[in-house]
Protein backbone atom coordinates (compact mmCIF):
# COMPACT_ATOMS: atom_id res chain seq x y z
CA UNK A 1 0.00 0.00 0.00
CA UNK A 2 1.79 3.15 -1.41
CA UNK A 3 -0.65 5.21 0.39
CA UNK A 4 0.15 5.82 3.95
CA UNK A 5 -3.97 6.00 4.86
CA UNK A 6 -6.08 4.83 2.39
CA UNK A 7 -8.75 2.80 4.49
CA UNK A 8 -9.50 5.71 6.30
CA UNK A 9 -10.46 7.53 3.12
CA UNK A 10 -11.92 4.46 1.80
CA UNK A 11 -14.34 3.24 4.53
CA UNK A 12 -13.24 5.74 7.80
CA UNK A 13 -11.79 2.15 8.89
CA UNK A 14 -15.33 0.94 9.81
CA UNK A 15 -16.25 -1.87 7.54
CA UNK A 16 -14.54 -4.84 7.21
CA UNK A 17 -14.23 -4.07 3.65
CA UNK A 18 -11.38 -1.45 5.16
CA UNK A 19 -10.26 -0.55 1.57
CA UNK A 20 -12.84 -1.09 -0.27
CA UNK A 21 -11.56 -3.44 -2.90
CA UNK A 22 -14.21 -5.64 -3.60
CA UNK A 23 -15.34 -4.07 -6.72
CA UNK A 24 -12.22 -4.31 -8.18
CA UNK A 25 -12.24 -8.45 -8.59
CA UNK A 26 -16.01 -7.86 -9.98
CA UNK A 27 -17.48 -8.29 -6.65
CA UNK A 28 -20.69 -6.40 -4.76
CA UNK A 29 -19.20 -3.39 -2.14
CA UNK A 30 -17.97 -4.45 1.26
CA UNK A 31 -18.38 -8.40 -0.02
CA UNK A 32 -14.32 -8.56 1.36
CA UNK A 33 -13.19 -9.37 5.36
CA UNK A 34 -10.65 -6.89 6.76
CA UNK A 35 -7.57 -9.28 5.08
CA UNK A 36 -9.15 -10.26 2.25
CA UNK A 37 -9.68 -6.44 1.24
CA UNK A 38 -6.09 -5.07 2.33
CA UNK A 39 -4.77 -7.70 0.00
CA UNK A 40 -6.47 -6.89 -2.98
CA UNK A 41 -6.33 -3.15 -2.29
CA UNK A 42 -2.54 -3.94 -2.30
CA UNK A 43 -2.92 -6.22 -5.61
CA UNK A 44 -4.89 -3.64 -7.15
CA UNK A 45 -3.02 -0.70 -6.23
CA UNK A 46 0.48 -2.59 -7.49
CA UNK A 47 -1.62 -2.92 -10.66
CA UNK A 48 -2.30 0.61 -11.26
CA UNK A 49 1.69 1.58 -10.33
CA UNK A 50 2.46 -0.94 -13.45
CA UNK A 51 -0.13 0.32 -16.02
CA UNK A 52 1.24 3.92 -14.92
CA UNK A 53 4.69 2.18 -15.87
CA UNK A 54 3.65 1.11 -18.80
CA UNK A 55 2.05 4.26 -20.43
CA UNK A 56 5.65 6.21 -19.64
CA UNK A 57 3.80 7.79 -16.06
CA UNK A 58 5.74 8.22 -13.29
CA UNK A 59 3.46 10.76 -10.85
CA UNK A 60 2.60 8.68 -8.06
CA UNK A 61 -0.30 10.65 -7.63
CA UNK A 62 -2.36 9.33 -10.88
CA UNK A 63 -2.09 5.74 -9.70
CA UNK A 64 -4.01 6.81 -6.42
CA UNK A 65 -6.45 8.77 -8.15
CA UNK A 66 -6.92 5.80 -10.30
CA UNK A 67 -7.13 3.73 -7.19
CA UNK A 68 -10.68 5.66 -6.81
CA UNK A 69 -11.94 5.96 -10.33
CA UNK A 70 -10.53 2.81 -12.00
CA UNK A 71 -7.42 1.80 -14.43
CA UNK A 72 -9.12 4.56 -17.02
CA UNK A 73 -7.85 7.55 -15.30
CA UNK A 74 -4.47 6.50 -16.20
CA UNK A 75 -4.98 6.11 -19.86
CA UNK A 76 -6.73 9.58 -19.72
CA UNK A 77 -4.06 11.15 -17.88
CA UNK A 78 -1.56 9.79 -19.96
CA UNK A 79 -2.74 11.29 -23.27
CA UNK A 80 -2.85 14.92 -21.37
CA UNK A 81 0.72 15.49 -19.89
CA UNK A 82 1.07 12.64 -18.32
CA UNK A 83 0.57 13.96 -14.72
CA UNK A 84 -2.57 14.03 -11.85
CA UNK A 85 -3.91 17.78 -11.50
CA UNK A 86 -6.86 18.38 -9.82
CA UNK A 87 -8.13 20.28 -12.98
CA UNK A 88 -7.61 16.91 -14.81
CA UNK A 89 -9.28 14.59 -11.63
CA UNK A 90 -12.27 16.98 -12.42
CA UNK A 91 -13.10 16.62 -16.32
CA UNK A 92 -12.89 12.90 -16.52
CA UNK A 93 -15.51 12.75 -13.40
CA UNK A 94 -17.48 15.26 -15.35
CA UNK A 95 -17.23 13.10 -18.25
CA UNK A 96 -18.45 9.90 -16.21
CA UNK A 97 -21.12 11.79 -14.33
CA UNK A 98 -22.62 13.66 -17.17
CA UNK A 99 -21.82 16.70 -15.55
CA UNK A 100 -24.32 15.86 -12.59
CA UNK A 101 -23.18 17.44 -9.06
CA UNK A 102 -23.73 16.58 -5.83
CA UNK A 103 -23.33 18.12 -2.37
CA UNK A 104 -19.97 17.05 -0.53
CA UNK A 105 -19.09 18.61 2.81
CA UNK A 106 -15.65 17.48 3.11
CA UNK A 107 -13.52 20.13 4.09
CA UNK A 108 -10.60 20.14 1.37
CA UNK A 109 -14.02 20.20 -0.99
CA UNK A 110 -15.92 23.46 0.86
CA UNK A 111 -12.70 25.31 0.71
CA UNK A 112 -11.99 24.28 -2.76
CA UNK A 113 -14.90 25.37 -4.26
CA UNK A 114 -18.22 25.58 -1.59
CA UNK A 115 -18.87 21.83 -0.96
CA UNK A 116 -19.22 20.04 -4.30
CA UNK A 117 -18.24 17.20 -6.48
CA UNK A 118 -19.19 15.36 -9.20
CA UNK A 119 -21.40 12.57 -9.34
CA UNK A 120 -18.62 9.58 -10.30
CA UNK A 121 -15.72 8.82 -7.66
CA UNK A 122 -14.18 11.33 -5.92
CA UNK A 123 -12.22 13.83 -7.55
CA UNK A 124 -10.69 14.99 -4.38
CA UNK A 125 -9.07 11.79 -3.64
CA UNK A 126 -5.21 12.22 -4.19
CA UNK A 127 -5.89 15.70 -1.57
CA UNK A 128 -8.00 13.18 0.91
CA UNK A 129 -4.88 10.49 0.92
CA UNK A 130 -2.36 13.10 0.84
CA UNK A 131 -3.28 14.33 4.10
CA UNK A 132 -2.25 11.88 5.71
CA UNK A 133 1.45 10.86 4.87
CA UNK A 134 3.94 11.97 7.92
CA UNK A 135 7.27 12.51 8.25
CA UNK A 136 10.23 13.84 10.31
CA UNK A 137 12.52 16.06 9.11
CA UNK A 138 15.44 14.07 8.44
CA UNK A 139 18.42 14.72 5.97
CA UNK A 140 20.14 12.60 3.73
CA UNK A 141 22.94 12.05 6.22
CA UNK A 142 21.03 11.29 8.78
CA UNK A 143 18.27 9.12 6.75
CA UNK A 144 21.30 7.02 6.03
CA UNK A 145 21.99 6.98 10.00
CA UNK A 146 18.95 5.85 10.96
CA UNK A 147 19.20 2.92 7.95
CA UNK A 148 22.50 1.72 8.65
CA UNK A 149 21.64 1.13 12.27
CA UNK A 150 18.09 -0.13 11.12
CA UNK A 151 19.70 -2.80 8.84
CA UNK A 152 21.49 -4.23 12.26
CA UNK A 153 18.52 -5.82 13.13
CA UNK A 154 17.62 -7.36 9.52
CA UNK A 155 15.69 -10.27 10.08
CA UNK A 156 15.50 -10.41 13.82
CA UNK A 157 12.63 -11.61 15.17
CA UNK A 158 8.99 -9.10 15.53
CA UNK A 159 8.42 -8.66 19.71
CA UNK A 160 5.42 -6.66 20.39
CA UNK A 161 6.56 -3.91 22.77
CA UNK A 162 10.14 -4.40 22.26
CA UNK A 163 12.21 -0.76 21.72
CA UNK A 164 15.47 -2.14 21.67
CA UNK A 165 18.20 -5.09 20.82
CA UNK A 166 18.09 -6.71 24.18
CA UNK A 167 14.08 -7.08 23.91
CA UNK A 168 14.39 -7.33 19.85
CA UNK A 169 11.61 -4.53 18.44
CA UNK A 170 7.70 -3.89 17.78
CA UNK A 171 7.23 -1.57 14.81
CA UNK A 172 7.61 1.83 16.54
CA UNK A 173 10.26 0.71 18.90
CA UNK A 174 12.38 0.15 15.71
CA UNK A 175 11.79 3.45 14.67
CA UNK A 176 12.22 5.18 18.07
CA UNK A 177 15.46 3.36 18.52
CA UNK A 178 17.20 3.95 14.99
CA UNK A 179 15.78 7.36 14.70
CA UNK A 180 17.22 8.01 18.32
CA UNK A 181 21.14 6.38 17.38
CA UNK A 182 20.74 9.50 14.80
CA UNK A 183 20.08 11.82 17.18
CA UNK A 184 16.11 12.15 16.61
CA UNK A 185 13.74 11.58 19.65
CA UNK A 186 10.46 10.31 18.95
CA UNK A 187 7.82 9.15 21.15
CA UNK A 188 7.36 5.62 21.41
CA UNK A 189 4.03 4.26 20.37
CA UNK A 190 3.54 4.45 16.07
CA UNK A 191 0.38 7.11 17.35
CA UNK A 192 2.36 9.78 19.40
CA UNK A 193 5.12 9.57 16.68
CA UNK A 194 2.37 9.88 14.25
CA UNK A 195 1.27 13.17 16.19
CA UNK A 196 4.83 14.18 16.30
CA UNK A 197 5.59 14.33 13.09
CA UNK A 198 5.24 17.06 9.96
CA UNK A 199 2.46 16.16 7.27
CA UNK A 200 3.47 16.22 3.64
CA UNK A 201 2.40 15.49 0.20
CA UNK A 202 2.78 11.65 -0.77
CA UNK A 203 4.28 12.94 -3.92
CA UNK A 204 7.45 14.29 -2.07
CA UNK A 205 8.36 10.80 0.15
CA UNK A 206 12.15 10.18 0.22
CA UNK A 207 14.09 7.69 1.86
CA UNK A 208 14.12 7.92 5.71
CA UNK A 209 11.04 8.90 5.82
CA UNK A 210 7.94 7.65 7.91
CA UNK A 211 5.21 5.65 6.47
CA UNK A 212 2.34 5.48 9.00
CA UNK A 213 -1.21 2.76 8.73
CA UNK A 214 -3.95 2.95 11.04
CA UNK A 215 -6.37 -0.10 12.07
CA UNK A 216 -4.38 -3.01 10.78
CA UNK A 217 -4.85 -4.11 14.68
CA UNK A 218 -7.03 -3.33 17.62
CA UNK A 219 -4.64 -1.34 19.76
CA UNK A 220 -6.76 1.06 20.92
CA UNK A 221 -5.69 4.45 18.79
CA UNK A 222 -5.59 5.08 15.60
CA UNK A 223 -2.67 4.79 14.25
CA UNK A 224 -1.42 1.31 14.37
CA UNK A 225 1.69 0.79 12.24
CA UNK A 226 4.61 2.52 11.06
CA UNK A 227 7.96 2.20 8.70
CA UNK A 228 11.02 3.52 7.09
CA UNK A 229 10.46 4.80 3.69
CA UNK A 230 13.84 3.31 1.64
CA UNK A 231 13.10 4.14 -1.77
CA UNK A 232 12.06 2.24 -4.90
CA UNK A 233 8.78 1.68 -3.35
CA UNK A 234 10.86 -0.36 -0.23
CA UNK A 235 10.06 -0.06 3.21
CA UNK A 236 11.46 -1.10 6.47
CA UNK A 237 9.31 -2.41 9.18
CA UNK A 238 8.84 -4.77 11.97
CA UNK A 239 6.48 -6.88 10.87
CA UNK A 240 4.52 -9.41 12.44
CA UNK A 241 7.64 -11.78 12.03
CA UNK A 242 10.36 -10.14 11.03
CA UNK A 243 12.40 -7.11 10.96
CA UNK A 244 12.64 -6.66 7.06
CA UNK A 245 12.05 -4.63 3.90
CA UNK A 246 8.59 -4.89 2.38
CA UNK A 247 7.39 -4.17 -1.51
CA UNK A 248 5.28 -1.23 -0.11
CA UNK A 249 2.78 -2.34 -3.26
CA UNK A 250 2.36 -5.63 -1.55
CA UNK A 251 2.65 -4.15 1.89
CA UNK A 252 1.32 -7.00 4.29
CA UNK A 253 1.11 -4.86 7.81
Amino acid sequence: MIFADATQVESGGTAEDVMQSSESLGLPPNSLDTESSIKQGCKYFASLLSSCKNQGIDDLNVAIQSYNYGGGYVGYVAGKGKKHTFNLAESFAREKSGGKKVTYANPIAVAKNGGWRYGYGNMFYVELVNQYLTVPQVSGELAQKVMNEALKYQGWKYVFGGSNPNTSFDCSGLVQWCYGKAGIYLPRTAQTQYDATQHIPLSQAKAGELFFFHSTYNAGSYVTHVGIYVGNNQMYHAGNQRLSNKEIAGLEC
